[in-house]
């Protein structure tokens, strides 16, 4: 385990805390004065100590909270070692679509899929790869979820990279067959399962060329049509574009997945397409992923410690 500080420097807040003391004894000092001018018995300076404690600690946490301390560990992770999973997002710019401005895009919602099949399979290796007119790696399979969150969050993204086509229909499904020639999956892997979430609108595909090819490299695809008849693309000001969906992405799906011994799904699917998933999978050994680190901001426990000796500084204040 260890304690690093995001912004050490802010830990100097927590010396407010040494003028609070210097106008506490002030204070003090002059109540002790007037008492003494009144023929009053001053208290003694211990009434003083607990408000002087309270504003001590204030400065402790207040710095400590200031300077942002993580605690990181670094744990073991484990997985399977016989299956993975390879998620395939387009990314084409159809993907944008959406049924108003301001609603979550094509895009948005598979990546909102993907990540929900990632939580059912906690211990199945999961990467992710981008199709566009071309088919790219972004994350090779791994057991992390912080790794996946982060790549499917920072890494992926329309047209990220652009297509090498310009105009018109770009997706080519077609482009799926590197998946069994271009090392996306490790050696040891019996179990091989590609999620491809698209609209469907694809340029035409060479079915047999690909059939063949996930068929020697024995993976299994599944197609979720991430698509809306009334969707549109908008610009930035809310207008929309000429795009029309085409309706014949989910005839094209179908013939594809039954032509490469797969299945579609629809968005709204999710346990359906886990179910499945679970039918590929199966059970099998579990090994050693490599390391995980995780870490935890201790800057909010801080704060909600720090009500504790303010709240006392008012109760007194206020008798």
């Amino acid at each position: 385990m260890h304690v690093s500080f995001l912004t050490p420097l802010g830990g100097l807040v927590g010396l407010l805390a040494l003028a609070a003391l210097a106008a506490l004894y002030r204070a003090e000092r002059r109540s002790r004065a007037l008492a003494a001018e009144l023929g009053l018995a001053p208290a003694g300076w211990s009434a003083a100590l607990l408000p002087a404690l309270a504003l001590v600690l204030t400065g402790v946490l207040a710095g400590l909270a200031a300077a942002q301390p993580v605690i990181s560990r670094s744990a073991a992770r484990s997985g399977r070692t016989d299956a993975e999973v390879v998620v395939v997002f387009d990314i084409t710019r159809s993907m944008l679509a959406r049924t108003k401005p301001g609603e979550p895009t094509r895009f948005d919602r598979a990546r909102a899929i993907a990540k929900a099949l990632r939580a059912a399979f906690p211990d199945v290796p999961f990467g992710a790869s981008s199709l566009s007119d071309r088919l790219l790696p972004h994350l090779m399979p791994t057991t992390s979820a912080n790794v996946f969150t982060a790549t499917l969050d920072r890494a992926l993204g329309i047209e990220r990279p652009p297509p090498d086509r310009s105009g018109g229909r770009v997706t080519a499904l077609g482009a799926l067959s590197a998946l069994a020639t271009n090392n996306f999956f490790g050696e040891g892997s019996r179990r091989r399962l590609v999620v491809v979430l698209t609209d469907g609108e694809s340029l035409p595909v060479d079915v047999g060329t690909v059939r063949a090819r996930l068929f020697r490299g024995r993976i299994v695809p599944f197609f979720v049509h991430v698509w809306g008849p009334d969707e549109r693309v908008f610009t930035p000001a809310g207008t929309a574009e000429r795009y029309r969906p085409d309706p014949g992405s989910g005839p094209l799906l179908d013939d594809l997945a039954s032509a490469l011994g797969g299945q579609v799904f629809q968005e709204g699917e999710g346990s359906a397409l886990a179910a499945a998933a679970r039918s590929v999978l199966g059970s099998g050994p579990t090994g050693t992923q490599g390391r995980e680190l995780s870490s935890l901001q201790l800057a909010p426990y801080l704060l909600a410690a720090l009500l504790l000796p303010l709240g006392l500084l008012l109760w007194r204040r206020n008798l």
